[in-house]
């Protein structure tokens, strides 16, 4: 919006007020009024009562005609025929005022329509008036002064438009008080808006202004305005020593060399000797400006201009689009450089262009070589976090840097191989001890395997030196003796298939070798097998949320009929070290690796619960992880729920990696919501008729990972990432597996810990911009150190459940001293009766036990909390009751059920007028379950009896419930609670 407010040839520009409607506000009417001044205009809100004040003082004031302002109502002052009455009286009220103060409005007038806001006389007015307070002590402290654009553009407009510097003749509003601040401010912020301002129509980045009146800054700082419109910057280049430019710029040149626009050939005036071609315009550098900090643009390269900052000590150029480091050779003073999150991928020759540099940041990139750091001697912070290092053999390019002290390589592919901190420490040789690698302290027994690990690469080094030495003594003998069978055939091994390499090497030899028998075993089978239970593979699909698993003799049979082209589909052979895995991982892994009694998974699932040991890890490792050097840490059968498929409980093999978490899926939920096929891809949907069972395999990167939200009483876990995509909750139903879980993924996390970069020894300008945070617990919220959170229930959340269950009780009276004793996931067994064979189903319900009631409830366990990227409310309530009973009502408890044994029977008595349910409100619960709230019984003269059957997985929770039940009914009924065991 670079057209001004004024009007043309110093004419003020055509001002209006129209009120377009009104909206009722409580018991009074509030009138929009849109005002106009040229082309900017904007929104004011007022009621009637507002014209009246403002009419009152300029009557006083000014000397108005009393009689211009509608007179009040007191009978109908809201009919809508007064309203729209009003409404055009008022309108004419307000272009009367217009007219009769046309070139500078009154300052109550100008507050009311918010000219001191919005308009350039009423803004000029205002800023001179607070300057004419406060302007002094400003001056005096050394505060930075913050200014935004619109003021300044009015300011600017002010200056050209030539007229007196106080038109209203009120001293205070004098152009001259902004004026003299100006001349003497040092510290300067000037912060836009990067849409438009306030209920107007101005875009303060299209604002043109000019920084010429500020002739003693020191510092400035820019922020969300337009870097082409910027004027009289470099009348400061004398002075200025730290300059700030972000969200502004396209370009370095834009700011340093606003001239370059109008010169074809241009030279900084110190480099005019050493010049050999022409030039139109000499242009003075920056003396004095030390820090420079241009981020969070749109920079594509660093051109130029630089040559004009030849004092330059701190450079951040980070969030832009930079892909090479070049023209920084001329900065010989730099000392301080942050590339971070640009678009480098090459290092090559760096070391010519940062000949001093002490802190490089180059975090964030696409860098995969470190080839072009070698040489950077007075290095000492280097952060190359983020990026794509895959090779412990390029930290070597850094390992003989003399004055390196502190390195990041954290999220990088290389960080998840084992044993990664000694192995990088290593390439440093003796100065391991003096390296802080990742923020983290190195520690003696780091030091101690550091020390191994170099003897064992001097000893290799002296063995390939003897080997070499072997070789060359030999050399003679191996040509005359190639040369006496240059007449025999010889036989070359070649690939399996077109698809695999060439063996060069031993290793690779034996790895050929065995595909190959592989492949001639499975091509001279006759048949295709259909045995359900073989081991494994799986293979990336072109949607990278999920993996189908398919087993091997899949693979066989594609090989049979494709000619083998389809053999680079399988993993190699995986050789585990001596370390890894552990016998008390694999020890672990056994005893987790069980299935639960009361789910039914598919046989391909049943395949995985009956691997043990080292044959499960090496089922992970060659059919389900993606890298061979991630590692197995925990596994876990749980429910899990997704976000997109809230209704759908399914079964899953949950395995923890340190890279990711794996979800085998039971193949059931590919068919359970037909809906939801953009969700989970039918992309092999060929497949399902054959004799072979696909299992789907959803990954969850930990990099992708943001939160975990723990669920009552540790009952389960949601786990969030980027998008609605990544959103798992795991429904243990135990405390314990919860905890487990969490621990283990807290630790993988240590590994991957996200840190902040290295700050200069030196605090810098724009340093004071960032902030950095470390794992600590606020509230109960726990922020890991990687980043994640791990968000706890708080007692806000436990409030609000008692409050909902309270409800539902005979009197509210009682929520002061209501305590929820136990909350646990359980299931509701609804048993079918009269078909040829009699069949029970399971229902998830949330059982809540209260000092006095038992209640069930269905709960979402998905989409509570709401995830930040939500854009509307779920459609389902958290709690939506089920069934409640008071537990005085409760006649007796059976252990033990036909289908679960483990099942609890609750036996009602249905006492009338003591429903629970009978006064059932939706306020807070939404619809009630469709599903019977018990089993009914009639038997001759007794009431009818309610029962419950309730299946609780964890025994823990299953007994921990009837200890707190037994106790709570004695206290109620004075007498032991009758527990039947039924067969």
């Amino acid at each position: 919006m670079e057209a001004a407010a004024g009007g043309e040839d110093g004419e003020e520009p055509p001002r209006e007020a129209r009120v377009l409607g009104s909206e009722l506000v409580e018991t009074y009417t509030v009138y929009i009024i849109q005002v106009s001044v040229g082309n900017h205009q904007w929104t004011v809100k007022h009621r009637y009562s507002d014209f009246h004040d403002l009419h009152e003082k300029l009557v006083s004031e000014k000397k108005i005609d009393k009689n211009l302002l509608p007179p009040k109502k007191i009978i109908g002052k809201n009919s809508k025929s007064l309203v729209e009455k009003r409404q055009k009286e008022l309108e004419i009220y307000l272009q009367t005022l217009l007219l009769k103060f046309p070139v500078t409005a009154p300052k109550v007038l100008s507050h009311f329509l918010h000219f001191h806001l919005y308009e350039i006389n009423g803004i000029t007015a205002a800023l001179a008036e607070e300057l004419f307070h406060k302007g002094e002590q400003l001056l005096m402290a050394g505060e930075v002064f913050t200014i935004r654009p619109l003021q300044l553009y009015a300011v600017t407009q002010q200056l050209l438009q030539g007229k007196p510097t106080c038109a209203n003749g009120d001293a205070k509003t004098d152009l001259g008080h902004i004026l003299d601040f100006t001349c003497r401010l040092k510290y300067l912020k000037v912060t836009g808006t990067g849409g438009l301002f306030g209920t107007s129509n101005i875009q303060e980045h299209h604002l043109p202004f000019d920084l010429s009146i500020f002739k003693s800054l020191h510092q400035i700082e820019i922020s969300h305005c337009g870097g082409k419109l910027i004027k009289g910057l470099t009348s400061s280049k004398h002075a200025l020593a730290t300059l700030s430019v972000r969200f502004s710029a396209t370009s370095m040149k834009e700011i340093l060399v606003p001239e370059a626009s109008e010169f074809d050939q241009w030279e900084p005036e110190d480099a005019l000797d050493n010049s050999s071609c022409p030039v139109t315009a000499i242009i003075p550098t920056w003396r004095t400006l030390t820090t420079l900090d241009m981020s969070h643009n749109s920079i594509s390269e660093i051109d130029d201009s630089v040559k004009l900052i030849p004092k330059i000590e701190f450079l951040d150029l980070s969030h832009n689009g930079v892909s090479l480091v070049e023209n920084l050779q001329h900065l010989y003073n730099l000392v301080h450089l942050d590339l971070s999150y640009n678009k480098l991928t090459s290092l090559e020759g760096v070391h010519t262009k940062l000949g001093n540099i002490k802190t490089l940041n180059l975090a964030g990139n696409q860098l995969e070589r470190l080839s072009g750091l070698n040489k950077l001697y007075s290095l000492v912070n280097l952060d190359l976090s983020n990026n794509k290092i895959e090779q412990i053999d390029e930290v070597k390019n850094i390992g003989s840097l003399p004055c390196l002290e502190k390195v990041m390589l954290s999220s990088n592919p290389l960080s998840i191989i084992p044993d990664y901190r000694t192995k990088v420490l290593a390439q440093f040789g003796d100065r391991a001890s003096e390296v802080c690698l990742d923020n983290i302290v190195t520690t003696e027994k780091e030091l101690d395997t550091v020390e191994v690990l170099k003897a064992i690469q001097k000893a290799k080094e002296v063995k390939y030196k003897l080997s070499n030495s072997d070789k060359k003594i030999s050399e003679d003998s191996r040509l005359t003796a190639a040369s006496s069978k240059s007449n025999c055939s010889s036989l070359t091994v070649r690939p399996s298939s077109p698809s695999l390499p060439r063996p060069v090497s031993s290793s690779q030899e034996i790895i050929c070798e065995e595909t190959v028998l592989a492949s001639s075993f499975l091509q001279s089978s006759g048949s295709t097998p259909t045995d359900h239970t073989v081991p494994q593979r799986c293979f990336e699909i072109p949607d990278s949320r999920y993996k189908i698993q398919a087993p091997a003799s899949l693979l066989a049979s594609c090989e049979e009929y494709g000619g083998g082209h389809d053999v680079c589909l399988c993993k190699p052979h995986l050789t585990l070290s001596s370390l890894y895995p552990s016998e008390f991982l694999m020890q672990k892994i056994t005893e987790d690796n069980q299935i639960p009694v009361h789910l039914h998974v598919s046989v391909s699932l049943q395949y995985v619960s009956g691997l043990k040991g080292r044959a499960l890890v090496e089922f992970f490792h060659s059919n389900i992880a993606e890298v061979e050097n991630e590692e197995l840490r925990h596994l876990m059968w749980s429910s899990v729920l997704f976000y997109k498929t809230p209704n759908v409980e399914v079964m899953a093999c949950v395995l923890l990696s340190t890279k990711a978490i794996y979800f085998l899926l039971d193949d059931s939920f590919i068919h359970a919501d037909e809906h939801q096929s953009d969700f989970w891809n039918k992309e092999n949907s060929d497949c399902e008729n054959s004799s072979f069972h696909l299992s789907c395999c959803f990954v969850l990167k930990l990099n992708d990972l943001q939160s975990v939200n723990v669920g009552l009483f540790d009952q389960y876990f949601r786990i969030t990432g980027h998008s609605a995509d990544h959103i798992v909750t795991c429904l243990t139903r135990d405390s314990y597996n919860t905890h487990t879980f969490i621990q283990q993924l807290m630790a993988v996390l240590s590994l991957l810990a996200r840190t902040p970069s290295p700050e200069p020894v030196d605090k810098d300008f724009y340093s004071e911009f960032g902030s950095k945070n470390t794992g600590k617990m606020e509230n109960y919220e726990l922020i890991h150190s990687s980043r994640v959170k791990f968000i706890y229930p708080n007692e806000e959340e436990i409030g609000d459940l008692a409050f909902l269950v309270a409800e539902k009780m005979d009197g509210l009276t009682s929520l002061p001293s209501l305590n929820i004793l136990l909350y646990v996931l359980a299931f509701q067994v609804n048993h079918f009766e009269g078909s040829a064979q009699n069949t029970s189903s399971l229902q998830p319900k949330t059982l809540i036990l209260t000092s006095s009631d038992l209640f069930l409830f269905d709960e979402d366990y998905i989409s509570y909390p709401l995830p930040e990227f939500a854009k509307e409310p779920p459609k389902r309530d958290k709690y939506q009751l089920a069934d409640g009973r008071r537990i005085r009502d409760l006649d007796r408890v059976l252990m033990g059920y036909q289908t679960y044994p483990q099942a609890l029977t609750f036996v009602f008595d249905d006492v009338q007028n003591q429903d629970l349910m009978q006064n059932l409100t939706l306020d807070h619960f939404g619809e009630t379950d469709s599903v019977p709230k018990g089993n009914s019984k009639q038997e001759g003269s007794r009431s009818r009896e309610i029962q419950w059957y309730i299946f609780i997985p964890s025994a823990e929770s299953r007994e921990k419930l009837i200890s707190l039940l037994a106790r709570q009914w004695e206290i109620l009924c004075g007498r032991e609670l009758p527990l039947e065991l039924t067969g």
